[in-house]
C-alpha cells in the first residue's frame, strides 16, 4: 500500500474524531439511594465473548449498556462457573475505612470513587492486564496490584470481570488498616445497589452508569492509541467517496457508442437445479487493493490457494451455532476449489449446515424432557447461576497471505480525453470477466473539470474481447446496453426482529450513523417486529435520527421468510431496491451508496461478501473469514424481487436454512446477474443462538 501523507492522515484522524465525539464517555449523575437496596450490587452479565483481559470485554460492541443478562448479586464474591464471558458488578459500599483486595481467574479490576459520583471513580486494585494473570480464590498477594493503599470506603464502586476458559470467580475483599487483620469478602451488610433494574426492559439502557471504569478509554483515545495490523481498516478513498459530487450525467450522454451486452455466463436454460445457482456465480477483481483478500484466522482452518480442496471443519456438537459454516474458504472461490466439488459437498452436508449457509443444526438426537412447568417443543439452553455466590478464607499461596490485485490503469486514460478533463485518482475499479466475450468495468475516478471542479464519473463500461487483447495505447470502450445505476434509488434496508433489543439498539445505531456521515435522503428502514418485549422497537425508531423507516408489529410464531416478505410488501416503490439484510453487523458508511451502484433493475443483483469476526473481535482489528457460502445478504430491486416470486414462504415457512440459495436459484433462473464482492468493513459480529427466537433459558439450580 502506498504510504499516505501525514497531513493527509492527521484531517482525516481530525474528521473521525468529529464524528465519534457522539461516543465519548457521558458521566451518569448518582442514582438517588434508597435503603430498600441495601444487601446487594448491580450484576451485568456480557456472554459469548472471548478473550481473558478487561481491555478484551471493553472491544465487546454491546459493553457497557446492553449486557445479556441483569441480575444481582448478595456479596461481592462470584462463581458462576461457566465460561466466555464478562462481568460488570456495580453499586455502593458503605463507609468504612479499610484496605481492598482482589482476586480473580481471569483478569479483573476493582475502582472505587471517593464519594457517591460515578464521576470519581480511581482503579484500586487488579489481576493483570494481558489475560494471562489470575489467581486463586482467596489469593490476594500474587500480584502487587491486588492490595489497595489504605481508603476510606464510602460509596459508589465497579468490579470489571474477564473469563475465558477454565476455573472462573473473582472476588473483593478488606481488612481493617490494622496489623494482623485478614482480608474477608465484602458481605451483603456493606453493599446497596445502583438501581433497582427489575421492572425495566432490556433495551431500556438510560439508568446505566457510563464511566471511565466501564469505558477505561474514549472512542476517541482509542484511536489514537490503536495500531492498526489490519489493512483493510487504514484509510482508504472509497471508504468516503460519497463525498465527491457525481458528474452531471448530461455530459456523459453519447459520450460512447452503446454495445449488445449480453455475458456468457448468465443462465440460459429454465431451471438450474436445487442449490446450483451458485454455478453461475463469479467474483470480480478489485484495483487498487482494496486489502479484502487478507483473512485471520488459525493456520488449521485456513483455505489459501489450495486448488484442489476446502476444509470441513465438522465440530463438536456444542459448538454448534448460526455463528458456524462447515468450512472457510479464503481468496477467490475459485482459486480455493472446484465449483462442482464444492456443491456436491454441500449438497450432501445440508444436515450439517448453520442456518445462515444452508439448513439449521442439527437436532440432538436425545433431546432432554421437558421439566415441569416448562413449555413442550420449546428448545431450553442451560445457563449459568449468576446468583451463585460464596465465600473464601484468607490463604497464602506464596510459598497468511498476499494480496494481489490487476493493473487496469489502461482504462481511464481512454475515456477521459474524450471529455477534456483531468485526471486527479483512479478511486476504483472492478472487472467482471467473460471469456467468450469480453469485461465489463466499474469505474470510479475523481476528475478535474475544465472549470476546475473535482467530480467523480462513476459509470459502466464494456471492452469486447476483439478489442482488450489488442496492443494499442488503450482498449475500445463502449456503454453496455439498458446496464447503468440509479444514484437516485431509494434503498430499503429490511431486518426482521423478535426479543433481541441490544442488538436492534445497534442496528439503528449503524444506520444513524451512516446517515449523519453520507446525509443521503434516499434511503428507508423497515422493520417487522414479532411482538418484541424487550425493546418498545418502534419507539426507538421514532428517536432515532433516519431519514424514514417503516415498522410493523406482528403477532404469532415467528416465521423469518414470512416476516421478510411482510418487509417486502411494505415497500411500495417497485423501482427502488430493497436490501436484505442482519441485526449482527457493522456496516461501512458506503454501504447505502455501494449497493446502489452494484444493484442495476432487471439486470443485476448484489450479494457482498461479510467477514464473521472471531470471538472477541472488534471492527477496530477485526480478524476472521470470509463467508463465501451465504447470500442471505442481498440487494435487489423490488420489481425483480416480484419478478423471481418473492420470499419461499411455503417451504421455508416454519424453518430456515438454505432459503438464501433458494432464492439465489431463482435469481440465476431469471437471468439476472449476481455482482459478488468482498466489501471493505463489512463484519458479521460473532455471536451463538442464545437469545434467538426459538431459545430459552434454563437456570441451574442452586
Amino acid at each position: 500500500m502506498s504510504s499516505f501523507p501525514k497531513h493527509a492522515f492527521q484531517a482525516y484522524r481530525r474528521t473521525l474524531e468529529k464524528q465519534l465525539q457522539v461516543e465519548e464517555v457521558r458521566v451518569k449523575l448518582p442514582e438517588q439511594w434508597k435503603s430498600e437496596y441495601q444487601g446487594k450490587a448491580n450484576l451485568h452479565v456480557f456472554q459469548d465473548w472471548c478473550g481473558q483481559s478487561t481491555n478484551d470485554l471493553r472491544k465487546n460492541v454491546h459493553y457497557p449498556l446492553y449486557p445479556h443478562t441483569r441480575t444481582t448479586v448478595s456479596r461481592l464474591a462470584v462463581s458462576p462457573h461457566w465460561k466466555t464471558y464478562g462481568m460488570r458488578i456495580f453499586g455502593y459500599i458503605h463507609p468504612r475505612e479499610y484496605i481492598f483486595a482482589i482476586g480473580s481467574d481471569d483478569n479483573a479490576e476493582f475502582w472505587l470513587s471517593e464519594d457517591e459520583s460515578t464521576e470519581n471513580l480511581k482503579l484500586m486494585a487488579y489481576v493483570g492486564k494481558t489475560g494471562l494473570e489470575w489467581t486463586a480464590p482467596g489469593e490476594y498477594e500474587k500480584f502487587a496490584s491486588q492490595v489497595s493503599q489504605p481508603v476510606m470506603a464510602r460509596y459508589y464502586f465497579e468490579v470489571i470481570h474477564k473469563q475465558s476458559e477454565g476455573p472462573d470467580h473473582v472476588e473483593v475483599a478488606w481488612r481493617p488498616n490494622i496489623e494482623g487483620t485478614t482480608f474477608k469478602v465484602i458481605g451483603s451488610k456493606y453493599i446497596s445497589l445502583y438501581k433497582d433494574e427489575t421492572d425495566l426492559l432490556m433495551g431500556e439502557s438510560a439508568h446505566i452508569p457510563q464511566t471511565v471504569a466501564s469505558h477505561e478509554m474514549s472512542m476517541r483515545e482509542a484511536l489514537r492509541n490503536v495500531k492498526y495490523t489490519v489493512d483493510m481498516v487504514k484509510k482508504d478513498p472509497r471508504d468516503t467517496i460519497f463525498n465527491i459530487p457525481l458528474v452531471n450525467d448530461s455530459y456523459l450522454q453519447n459520450l460512447l457508442p452503446e454495445c449488445t451486452y449480453n455475458p456468457s455466463y448468465i443462465f440460459q436454460g429454465t431451471s438450474v437445479g436445487r442449490y446450483n445457482g451458485l454455478h453461475y456465480v463469479q467474483l470480480s477483481s478489485v484495483y487498487p487493493n482494496d486489502f479484502t483478500r487478507q483473512t485471520h484466522v488459525e493456520a488449521e482452518q485456513m483455505c489459501i490457494y489450495q486448488d484442489e480442496k476446502f476444509m470441513d471443519v465438522n465440530p463438536k456438537e456444542e459448538d454448534w451455532g448460526a455463528e458456524e459454516t462447515t468450512f472457510l474458504t479464503t481468496g477467490i472461490v475459485l482459486s480455493c476449489n472446484d465449483v462442482n466439488v464444492m456443491i456436491s459437498y454441500l449438497k450432501n452436508s445440508l444436515k450439517n449446515l448453520s442456518c445462515d449457509v444452508a439448513t439449521p443444526a442439527p437436532v440432538k438426537e436425545n433431546p432432554p424432557q421437558p421439566a415441569e412447568g416448562e413449555e413442550p417443543n420449546v428448545v431450553y439452553e442451560e445457563d449459568a447461576l449468576w446468583e451463585r455466590v460464596f465465600d473464601v478464607k484468607h490463604t497464602d499461596f506464596q510459598p497468511e497471505r498476499t494480496d494481489t490485485w490487476i493493473d487496469l490503469t489502461r482504462i481511464p486514460f481512454v475515456l477521459l480525453p474524450l471529455l477534456s478533463w483531468s485526471l486527479e485518482r483512479v478511486l476504483n475499479v472492478e472487472r467482471r470477466v467473460d471469456e467468450k466475450l469480453g469485461s465489463r468495468y466499474f469505474l470510479e475516478l475523481e476528475i478535474e473539470t475544465a472549470k476546475g471542479e473535482h467530480r467523480l464519473l462513476s459509470r459502466y463500461v464494456y471492452v469486447p474481447n476483439s478489442h482488450e487483447e489488442k496492443e494499442e495505447p488503450g482498449p475500445m470502450l463502449c456503454s453496455p446496453q439498458g446496464f447503468s445505476w440509479n444514484p437516485k434509488a431509494t434503498v430499503n434496508i429490511l431486518i426482521a426482529v423478535r426479543n433481541q433489543a441490544r442488538w436492534v439498539v445497534h442496528f439503528i445505531n449503524q444506520m444513524e450513523k451512516i446517515y449523519r456521515a453520507t446525509k443521503d435522503e434516499n434511503f428507508n428502514v423497515v422493520i417487522t417486529d414479532h411482538h418484541s418485549d424487550d425493546l418498545d422497537v418502534e419507539k426507538a425508531l421514532q428517536k432515532a435520527d433516519l431519514p424514514r423507516y417503516q415498522y410493523k408489529r406482528l403477532e404469532g410464531t415467528f416465521e423469518k421468510t414470512v416476516a421478510v416478505q411482510t418487509a417486502i410488501d411494505l415497500v411500495e416503490d417497485d423501482h427502488s431496491i430493497i436490501f436484505l439484510c442482519d441485526l449482527h453487523l457493522h456496516y461501512p458508511l458506503n454501504f447505502i451508496d455501494t449497493i446502489r451502484k452494484h444493484t442495476v433493475e432487471g439486470k443485476m443483483t448484489y450479494a457482498p461478501i461479510v467477514m464473521r469476526l472471531d470471538c472477541g473481535s472488534s471492527h477496530l482489528e477485526p480478524t476472521g473469514f470470509w463467508e463465501l457460502a451465504g447470500y442471505g445478504l442481498l440487494g435487489i430491486y423490488k420489481s425483480d424481487m416480484i419478478r423471481i416470486g418473492g420470499m419461499n414462504t411455503k417451504e421455508f415457512k416454519d424453518k430456515w436454512g438454505g432459503e438464501d440459495w433458494d432464492t439465489l436459484d431463482r435469481v440465476v433462473e431469471n437471468k439476472l446477474e449476481v455482482e459478488r464482492l468482498h466489501l471493505r468493513n463489512f463484519l458479521h459480529f460473532y455471536h451463538t443462538k442464545r437469545g434467538m427466537w426459538n431459545s430459552r433459558i434454563r437456570k441451574p439450580s442452586s
